[in-house]
């Protein structure tokens, strides 16, 4: 067990599921804990004000944007993807998820069902598995670890054989393709209308 703390402190977590999860976290894993509609500038610098102290919104914005600045400050972030994007939804996935920006409901649906996908195999896989999973996710030089996130809360319930690392791995890469394919389609389809 000191060896599995150990290599979870390597990945950022020195205590692994140290946060409490209440049953309404639990059933919102993953589902949308914050929903905003994001129709002009006024409201993408309300929303980057408000939600500027995140942890992972910058991270999450800008890993998916390379075509943003990456010192972008945390509080610009939403404002510069309106800019780049023009309207859309910023949700939090989950309390301990991602945050994301998409231009319709559709996109917002297809991400929520790729991350829920990512948790719902992680839940019941052995830590040992989400730990190799979430040190591929590291070693590849990836700063959204959602298996780390997940991993502060007691949110696994290894009741039945879960999934493998590498399964882990695809899932959680196959969310960040999605995420970044549409933020691109978003930002040609604005670019092709101005």
């Amino acid at each position: 067990m000191a060896d599995l703390s150990a290599r979870w402190a390597a990945l950022g977590l020195p205590r692994p599921r140290s946060q409490p999860l209440t049953e309404g976290a639990r059933a919102r894993q993953a589902h949308l804990a914050e929903l905003r509609d994001v129709s002009g500038p006024s409201e993408a610098v309300r929303a980057g004000a408000e939600f500027s102290g995140e942890r992972w919104l910058r991270s999450d914005l800008l890993g998916v944007r390379p075509w943003l600045a990456p010192d972008t400050p945390a509080r610009e972030v939403v404002p510069a993807v309106l800019r780049a994007e023009w309207t859309g939804f910023l949700a939090l996935l989950g309390d301990h998820g991602p945050w994301v920006y998409v231009p319709d409901v559709r996109a917002l649906q297809e991400l929520s069902g790729a991350y829920a996908a990512l948790v719902t195999a992680a839940r019941t896989a052995p830590e040992s598995e989400v730990l190799l999973a979430a040190e591929q996710g590291h070693a590849l030089g990836a700063d959204q670890n959602l298996l780390v996130r997940l991993e502060a809360t007691p949110y696994r319930q290894p009741t039945r054989p879960g999934a493998d690392a590498a399964r882990l791995r695809h899932l959680e890469l196959a969310f960040w393709t999605l995420a970044g394919a549409q933020a691109q389609q978003a930002r040609a389809r604005w670019q092709a209308r101005r």
